[in-house]
């Protein structure tokens, strides 16, 4: 028998399990329409059907990485099938970029026309004198029995063998375009509709090759090009990232352009329930937990789906066992994805940072608002931060310049403090963490930081994780000490260019910044120093630019930034 909640949510893992999400467009893999793509694709093919005899022309479908862009132009193609005059073809220019893009691109358009109109056309080039000789062995081709895609494969081989030949290519494509509306029988005016998908991930020179070849090759009758992209990318690859001579370029290639608006409140939400449905996880999502996926994904599908599959991949390896349920471990995987740097702070600190995150927001709405407060907890967070209570709103500010930087702003956040307060407090899911050390964050680059001599001080070694080895593995020399006799001990003899230092040590609060101040006053050490601690506040900023330091940070991706930094300017 199913249970459920008091919010009438399941509590027990469906019967099938947890499945994941394929990023296959509408129509393809089972995916249904959740964003009534079909409307604005009805719509489009209404205009495109409306100007036949404009064309040719270019129609952009703009819209950033995984907001729909493929679904859009399927749903399209699907209505501007239904015309029987229409014919349309499917060109993926990232896919073709090996095999030469302008090419898979004219070769389409080619293998579009009848069989009998290429051989028409061909015989009528040979007939020109300034044909380039290439063409009358197409010839033989065209007037053998082989099939459409020789024929096109050999007038392709004539036509690219020089510039002269390949001047030709848009006469001999505009009089098949030509003779191909002409022999439309009585079904209406013909119309070729060419789209174009994926062409935003290519590199900027095939980016620019294909809008050359739509322009200067493929400019004929009858002929409507249909680009799914992100004209921002298209912008700076043929703008040379120079945004306003690429826009300037585009203008003369795409006439028309519809921006893919991201999908409203009400159409978001029907795309989550869809998607938690189809992976059979609709009952870990609550309302706060389905607002969070939509507006910290910026609403957009693929990452939606991404996220989804994290749990669902993370659940079938097992990553949190018999400690960690579905729920807790979904609630985890929404905190890693949307706010890392919590998660890595709490990671470092332990649970009891959830703890005194909450005692703040809950005293910080009690002074701004008059809401209810628990004495306990403010007791509690006067303790961890080290604030002598002083009855009055200034105790707020005080509060606030001991906890992480970061803490007003997440405060702010409803869904974020739904979150974390339905997160276990006993941290049974820091236990056996989803992601350890600095890997999670990405190692320095190979080789970055050769010739850079590093001590780190630190009185729990295993609080640097894995990160004094990947930097080793990157060239660097790393010593560790951990307290400040022994830092002495290796200064003279390592020279480091480079200090790294916990702030808390051995039950001083103010250890690392202390020993900082001495080495600097006794001038031991006067070169870069950083401190890589569980949180960065506002009063451990101010004190690290007392005793001279050059950053703190909680992220290990940003502490390697800056020794890659310091090794490049030598």
């Amino acid at each position: 028998m199913t249970a459920f909640d008091d919010d009438g949510f399941t509590v027990t893992e469906p019967p099938g399990g947890y499945s994941v999400l394929n990023d296959s467009p509408v129509g393809e893999g089972g995916n249904t329409d959740l964003l009534e793509s079909t409307v604005i694709a009805g719509n489009l093919a209404e205009l495109i059907l409306a100007s036949r005899d404009a064309a040719p022309f270019t129609v952009a479908v703009d819209a950033g990485w995984g907001m729909g862009k493929s679904s859009l132009l399927r749903g399209l193609d699907t209505a501007l099938s239904a015309d029987p005059a229409v014919s349309t073809v499917w060109f993926n220019a990232w896919t073709a970029e090996r095999a030469g893009a302008v090419e898979g691109l004219i070769k389409s358009v080619l293998l579009s026309f009848d069989r009998n109109v290429v051989r028409r056309v061909i015989r009528g080039a040979l007939r020109r004198t300034h044909v380039v000789g290439g063409l009358r062995a197409a010839s033989l081709v065209v007037s053998s029995v082989f099939g459409l895609g020789q024929v096109v494969d050999a007038v392709w081989r004539a036509l690219s063998v020089d510039a002269k030949a390949r001047n030709e290519i848009n006469t001999v494509v505009r009089e098949m375009a030509a003779d191909w509306l002409e022999r439309g029988g009585g079904a209406g005016q013909r119309l070729l509709v060419v789209f174009v998908d994926d062409l935003d991930r290519c590199s900027d020179e095939r980016i620019f090759e294909v809008c050359e070849a739509i322009k200067l090759y493929l400019d004929s009758p009858g002929i409507v090009f249909v680009l799914a992209c992100d004209q921002a990318v298209l912008w700076r690859a043929v703008g040379h990232d120079d945004p306003g001579a690429g826009v300037r370029y585009l203008e003369k290639i795409i006439q028309v352009s519809y921006p893919v608006p991201p999908p409203s409140e009400a159409l978001a939400r029907k795309l989550v329930d869809g998607y938690v449905s189809r992976s059979g996880t609709a009952h870990l999502f609550d309302d706060a937990m389905k607002r969070l996926l939509i507006e910290r994904t910026g609403r957009n599908p693929r990452r939606i789906k991404r996220l989804i599959n994290s749990f669902v991949l993370e659940h079938h390896l097992g990553r949190g066992s018999d400690d960690l349920d579905a729920a807790t471990l979904v609630k985890v995987v929404l905190l890693r994805h949307f706010y890392p740097e919590f998660h890595t702070m709490v990671a470092l600190e332990g649970p009891a940072l959830i703890t005194r995150f909450l005692d703040y927001h809950d005293f910080r709405e009690h002074v701004r608002r008059g809401a209810e407060l628990d004495p306990a907890a403010r007791d509690r967070l006067f303790a961890a931060t080290g604030v002598t209570p002083a009855g009055t709103a200034a105790d707020l500010d005080s509060v606030t310049q001991e906890l992480p930087v970061g803490f007003p702003e997440l405060a702010k956040d409803k869904e974020f403090v739904e979150l974390v307060r339905s997160l276990p407090r006993d941290g049974r899911w820091l236990r056996r963490p989803l992601h350890t050390g600095a890997r999670a964050y990405g190692a320095p680059p190979a080789g970055s930081l050769l010739g850079m001599r590093v001590l780190w001080i630190d009185d729990n070694p295993a609080d640097t994780g894995s990160l004094p080895d990947l930097f080793r593995a990157a060239g660097a020399r790393v010593e560790t000490a951990t307290n400040r006799d022994e830092a002495m001990a290796t200064l003279t003899r390592l020279n480091p260019t480079a200090i790294i230092s916990d702030v808390s040590r051995d039950g001083d609060p103010q250890a690392g910044f202390t020993d900082l101040r001495h080495l600097r006053e006794h001038g031991n050490y006067t070169g870069p120093a950083f401190f890589y601690c569980g949180q960065v506040t506002p009063s451990r900023l101010e004190k690290a630019r007392e005793v001279g330091a050059d950053g703190v940070t909680t992220s290990p991706r940003e502490l390697a930034a800056w020794l890659s930094a310091l090794a490049d300017e030598g």
